[in-house]
């Protein structure tokens, strides 16, 4: 694919790959060195399949390896792994090549150099790695070959990073893990046709909504939850923490608690996007903050449970909207004693108010559940008719009433992992415990038709946080009818690709509806720190884009379009690459001359576009921004000297202008860890149907089992090793010829390697 960096060698005095892998390489002339430079393209866990993979929810998260059926570990090795000496090759080799006429010089080491007509010089350094120089009469200025990028791809995303090394990949500089829009879910409400609402709290204190339509209609089968059909979300929207939501208010409106902004908030059941509230009740009266309310529509009355232990009411609650504040302050009382500490969940039925009260946080013994009837007339101190401790409860946090013949009161008992049942005596009016189902960490409970309800289950870590369905008949056990996970937009980063600026664009799967995208980290290159990456800096995403599963990226040096393969959308989509949002592409490449592709490389000077493809063959295309949509010109296939075709699943792809050679990554087969391949072709720019290799490099000796990246400095090639979980570099890879069971030069451990990239310091 295209690298941002591919600069004209006669405009700036460069800094060589192998003046970044080692100072004391200088030649004795005191010459600076020029580096060709690379795009780092990704791959995903269906990376050595020949056909697109589909979109199909599953009720397991993916696997990680990209050839083998059972999938590669999912932590890095204990220690990296380096070679004794990174910037040597095993032999001197020639570097400087160009089409017009070179006089030809020595080094003292031996090695040829060259200059250019053009002024640029050229040379090998003593320790053997090549190096380029150019000279820049206009600015003077520099660019160095600064670092290596990669993306880690393990299962989950809280697993996923974005790692930035060392050229010589003998350190790490940063790693960056990846901040979905989603931290946690917090509770959920369905609606009686079946949509589910669900609040979630997210990075930086700014939390959503996601509303999935018809989620529990049928029998609905496990699948992502993802952000639902639509999501309310955004500055506009003043949600902070979002935690209790009640449908059932006023019509088309319902009532969410932000514990985080202390405020009650009413919103359009219809709403969606950045939208804000129809109004917001600031004043909460003697308690800091709600946790959960309940609108009981007889009454036009609203009920919050206070965290303090007391409930506030606002009445006629429709006109009044709670504008001057609750009117009644119910406190749950022994003895006109207080009792209450911390409460939670809240609802009411027939008159009859329930709560539950989480106690303290730190003991798992101490919830509490509160009856009190004649709700309407409670103020003040009110003893409670019914008081529950002990048993299972722990940190009851949320709570929800079926009526019928007896009552069934559902529990969400967070610090015991499961849904408690409490029925109520025909005979005394009590309720009495009844039965319980193991959900972990489950955080609310909603009452869904069909004799159903759905919980939330918040463990740590928004990968394992889900949506249950679950059977819950009047008479018999509960059952789980389905699960729906993977909350967020983002499931997993793939590919990386450089702009000249220092941003990072990084391609990401996330489950439809809504889809994947690809999403901008600002001044990527500059950090040089462990931290976190945002995907909400800016994104390309949404239904418009229609990216299904998104994989290498390329940008043109004007920066102004980003080229992206989609494996499953069998065509590679570009768009603005300015243009950060729901936005359908400038064009589509829709006939690509085969399957799916999975990497690109794009040649400014000529508008042509190399395209590895799944199938083993390399698709070029011409004129591809004069043209667009124009089909490919001519396929190439890699093949050995008996014209015997070698590639089986080409992922990663670099063209080098000075040399007119293309290099080409192969993950193989899907059965074998073991039978990667990097391939050189020569005279690219002319290649066409079966071309046999320049140099195959492959075997036991290269640790190459899913090579699903390149990227190429102008000497040295590395390579993202996703089956290894390495970045691996060769070096001299142009000067090789015939097959080559080599070892790599250097190595360094990257968990699951996706994408490699190669960043530089531009004046």
């Amino acid at each position: 694919m295209t690298h941002p960096y591919d600069l004209n060698r006669g405009s700036l005095l460069l800094l060589a790959p192998a003046l970044a892998l080692t100072l004391a390489a200088c030649g004795d002339d005191g010459t600076t060195t020029v580096s060709a430079s690379t795009t780092g393209e990704s791959t995903t866990d269906e990376e050595t399949t020949n056909t697109p993979t589909t979109n199909t929810p599953t009720s397991n998260p993916p696997t990680t390896g990209d050839t083998t059926t059972d999938g590669t570990t999912d932590t890095p090795t204990t220690n990296p792994v380096t070679t004794t000496d990174p910037t040597t090759t095993t032999d001197a080799t020639t570097s400087g090549t160009t089409t017009d006429a070179t006089t030809s010089g020595t080094t003292t080491d031996g090695t040829t150099s060259g200059t250019t007509t053009d002024g640029t010089t050229s040379g090998t350094t003593t320790d053997g790695t090549t190096t380029d120089t150019t000279t820049d009469g206009t600015t003077g200025g520099v660019t160095e070959f600064t670092g290596v990028w990669a993306t880690a791809n393990p299962a989950l995303l809280v697993t996923d990073a974005l790692v930035s090394m060392t050229p010589a990949l003998d350190a790490k500089n940063a790693t960056l893990t990846v901040a979905g829009d989603v931290v946690s879910i917090q509770s959920v409400g369905v609606t009686s046709g079946g949509d589910s609402y669900a609040t979630y709290d997210a990075p930086g204190m700014a939390g959503g909504i996601a509303v999935f339509k018809d989620l529990t209609d049928g029998a609905p089968v496990n699948g992502p939850y993802g952000l639902g059909t639509r999501v309310i979300r955004g500055p506009a929207t003043g949600l902070v923490a979002p935690k209790g939501i009640e449908l059932l208010g006023p019509v088309g409106l319902f009532i969410v608690a932000d514990t985080g902004a202390a405020d009650i908030k009413v919103y359009k059941l219809s709403d969606s996007g950045d939208v804000a509230p129809q109004f917001t009740i600031a004043d909460l009266g003697s308690s800091a903050a709600v946790w959960d309310i309940h609108y009981a529509a007889n009454q036009d009355a609203l009920y919050a449970a206070g965290t303090n232990g007391e409930v506030q009411v606002y009445e006629d609650f429709k006109d009044a909207m709670g504008a001057t504040g609750p009117d009644r302050t119910i406190v749950p009382t022994v003895l006109n004693t207080k009792v209450s500490i911390n409460l939670h969940g809240i609802t009411i039925d027939s008159g009859v108010l329930y709560l539950s009260d989480v106690g303290d946080a730190l003991n798992p013994t101490d919830g509490q559940i509160f009856v009190l009837e004649g709700a309407s007339a409670l103020n003040g101190n009110e003893d409670v008719d019914q008081r529950i401790q002990g048993g299972m409860l722990g940190n009851p946090v949320d709570i929800e009433l079926r009526p019928g013949a007896a009552h069934n009161l559902y529990v969400a008992e967070k610090s015991n992992d499961a849904v408690l049942v409490y029925t109520e005596n025909l005979m005394t009016n009590d309720l009495e415990f009844n039965k319980s189902f193991a959900v972990i960490k489950p955080e609310s409970v909603a009452i869904v038709p069909s004799s159903r309800i759905m919980v939330a289950s918040n463990p740590a870590g928004v990968d394992t946080d889900a949506a249950q369905l679950l059977a819950a008949p009047l008479v018999g056990a509960l059952a789980l009818n389905a699960t729906f996970d993977r909350l967020g937009s983002v499931s997993s980063i793939e590919s990386l690709v450089l702009a000249t600026n220092g941003d990072g664009y990084v391609s990401f799967d996330g489950p439809l509806p809504m889809g994947a995208g690809v999403f901008v980290v600002p001044a990527l290159t500059g950090v040089n720190m462990d931290g976190v990456a945002s995907t909400l800096g800016g994104r390309i995403w949404g239904p418009k884009t229609g990216l299904l599963t998104p994989k290498g990226l390329a940008l043109n040096a004007a920066q102004d379009r980003l080229f992206v393969a989609d494996t499953a959308g069998l065509d590679i989509k570009v768009f603005a690459a300015d243009v950060l949002t729901d936005v359908a592409p400038v064009f589509e490449l829709n006939d690509l001359g085969g399957g799916a592709v999975w990497d690109m490389h794009y040649d400014d000077a000529t508008d042509m576009l190399y395209a590895a493809g799944v199938d083993g063959t390399v698709r070029v295309f011409e004129n591809v921004l004069a043209n667009p949509g124009a089909a490919p010109v001519r396929i190439i296939t890699p093949t050995n000297d008996m014209d015997v075709k070698i590639s089986i699943n080409l992922h990663g792809i670099h063209y080098d202008v000075a040399t007119n050679s293309l290099l080409l990554s192969d993950v193989g087969s899907a059965m074998s860890n073991s039978d990667g391949q990097i391939f050189v072709i020569a005279a690219a720019d002319a290649a066409e149907g079966n071309v046999v290799v320049q140099a195959q490099i492959g075997g036991d000796q290269t640790k190459l089992g899913n090579p699903v990246d390149i990227a190429f400095d102008g000497v040295n090639l590395y390579v993202a090793e996703k089956a290894n979980s390495t970045v691996l570099r060769y070096d001299a890879v142009l000067s090789l010829a015939g097959t080559n069971n080599l070892a790599e030069t250097a190595m360094i451990d990257v968990a699951n390697a996706e994408s490699v990239q190669l960043a530089y310091t531009v004046p």
